[in-house]
């Protein structure tokens, strides 16, 4: 907290440890600022800042299903916490991206027949990833587009072994996979009861696709899924990383945010971990390479 303070981290002199919430949200508040300020191209940052407004909508529905009376909020996103809350309320998406609009209008008709949180998630982040992957199709430049295209890779991998953990049916995969960019939702369905190694020939057609299966190498050593999310993160960042210093474009400014990001996420890890007396080994384990 001592180093927190030092830093004046959140811009709050006075505060305690129970005040360290508080310091986070500051920082991401006044990180969205300062990207919507300096942002040379904000249909392509904007991006980034609203996938802050799908976890704040997945927090919202699933409080909303579940009768949560106050659900946190996040902020560093495009909408406040007013105009995302009166969304929810009235199962209205119209001031959304259209792809994201399509996909929480159905999320609401299915959950109408059945309450199911789970698929909150899964639809929602479906409905961001299809905005991101459309609106970059048509940027130029190339960044942007591969960005979101390894993301979806990643994530539809690590999704594969999630399900596969759960011990779930092949034919529940489908419903659970984000769009689909250079690995394709049919080759990861027919790889699902076979050997994870037969996951190459799916990966082949990604712009990750060095990276997954490197990632991939890992988790089958280690045994735990998480390898794989920390060889998606790293890959991300690096997208970013050999290119921070081209000023007159988004590279420092989507830097910026990714740093913010990883910072908060770390910041909350380490009070975590001191607060409940564990192992400072956790730290070590979890924390992300950070942006520098």
């Amino acid at each position: 907290m001592r180093a927190l303070l030092d830093a004046r981290y959140g811009n709050m002199p006075d505060a305690t440890s129970e005040d360290c919430e508080r310091m986070i949200e500051n920082v991401r508040r006044q990180t969205t600022a300062t990207i919507l300020e300096l942002s040379p191209d904000p249909a392509l940052t904007d991006l980034f800042l609203l996938e802050t407004d799908a976890l704040n909508l997945k927090i919202l529905i699933k409080a909303r299903l579940l009768g949560s009376a106050e659900p946190l909020f996040v902020e560093g996103g495009l909408f406040t916490r007013d105009q995302l809350a009166a969304m929810t309320e009235a199962q209205s998406y119209g001031d959304l991206p259209q792809a994201m609009a399509d996909a929480l209008n159905e999320l609401e008709k299915k959950l109408k027949i059945q309450a199911e949180p789970q698929l909150v998630s899964v639809m929602v982040d479906y409905g961001y990833l299809k905005h991101c992957l459309l609106t970059s199709a048509d940027a130029k430049d190339p960044f942007v587009k591969q960005y979101f295209a390894a993301l979806c890779d990643f994530d539809n991998v690590i999704t594969f072994f999630r399900m596969r953990a759960m011990g779930a049916q092949k034919e529940d995969l489908k419903e659970m996979l984000l769009p689909s960019a250079g690995v394709k939702a049919q080759s990861l369905i027919e790889a699902y009861e076979l050997s994870a190694e037969t996951l190459t020939r799916a990966l082949s057609g990604s712009v990750a696709k060095s990276a997954l299966q490197e990632g991939l190498n890992r988790m089958l050593v280690s045994g735990n899924i998480s390898t794989l999310e920390k060889a998606r993160d790293d890959y991300l960042l690096s997208l970013v990383n050999g290119h921070r210093h081209e000023v007159m474009t988004i590279f420092p400014i989507v830097g910026y945010l990714l740093a913010r990001d990883r910072e908060s996420k770390a910041v909350r890890l380490i009070l975590t971990v001191k607060r409940n007396g564990l192992d400072d080994g956790v730290i070590t384990e979890r924390l992300r390479e950070l942006y520098g």
